[in-house]
């Protein structure tokens, strides 16, 4: 008796921790590069740890084929995944953001390290990202995040079909979304590198002797920056409100 509740704890146990390393693949924050893969795992087994209790009532019974097995462990980890995903596309909105202010500051070709899409982007992006995780973590809406994988078990109950057009047509809206809000962020660049452009296009009509380009990259480089840090702050509150209220939506379901 004892040996078969422990293989039962054991395969509740595993399907939780499958959706919750899922999730924490695609997760911002939770799964950047520079955290050790170890470290990941064991965050991973202790939320799995945590949430059992209050999740092992809605987990399926143990099939009877290995063929059912990995089809259920194949599901967590998509479900779990689409979270991450989610969450990715829900904090894009700040890197489009962060690209036009990189070309509008006349910054895109200088290139660091970006913390959210691991990869070599502008340096005006990934010191928004940069940011805007520090603000995640603070403001303790990387718990929303958790909270929103936890939920994930009564939106799509483990051991059920899997939806995937209605999983695609949220990402697709919330992309939308997203690009809506990243426009808005950096609407006043856009207004900004329009001013500028057209106020340089037309001191070389009526000075064709000056050296438009080198007199006016430092200008454009000191103004847009400065620029970024007068709005920094109303640029990352209504991105947190957009993240927030996205992973609220998400949980709050249909």
């Amino acid at each position: 008796m004892l040996e078969q509740l422990l293989a039962l704890d054991i395969y509740r146990l595993a399907m939780v921790f499958c959706r919750i390393s899922g999730a924490f693949l695609a997760l911002p924050g939770f799964a950047a590069s520079y955290i050790p893969v170890r470290v990941r795992l064991f965050i991973s087994l202790g939320v799995s740890i945590v949430l059992l209790p209050l999740l092992s009532g809605l987990l399926p019974p143990p099939p009877d084929t290995i063929g059912g097995l990995f089809r259920l462990i194949a599901y967590e980890l998509t479900v779990g995944a689409f979270v991450g995903v989610l969450a990715q596309v829900l904090l894009s909105a700040l890197h489009f953001a962060g690209t036009v202010v990189g070309l509008s500051s006349g910054l895109a070709n200088a290139f660091v390290f970006d913390p959210v899409s691991e990869s070599q982007g502008a340096m005006v992006t990934g010191f928004f990202n940069l940011v805007a995780l520090v603000l995640i973590f603070v403001t303790g809406t990387h718990m929303l995040m958790l909270q929103a994988v936890a939920e994930t078990f009564t939106l799509f109950p483990p051991g059920g079909a899997l939806p995937v057009s209605d999983m695609a047509d949220y990402l697709a809206q919330t992309l939308a979304r997203s690009f809506a809000v990243g426009l808005r962020l950096a609407s006043p660049f856009i207004v900004f590198s329009i001013v500028f452009q057209t106020a340089m296009g037309v001191t070389a009509r009526l000075m064709p002797q000056m050296n438009v380009f080198f007199v006016g990259l430092p200008m454009q480089i000191l103004l847009a920056l400065g620029m970024a840090f007068l709005v920094l702050p109303t640029v990352m509150l209504w991105l947190m409100h957009h993240y927030e209220g996205g992973l609220r939506a998400f949980v709050a379901g249909p």
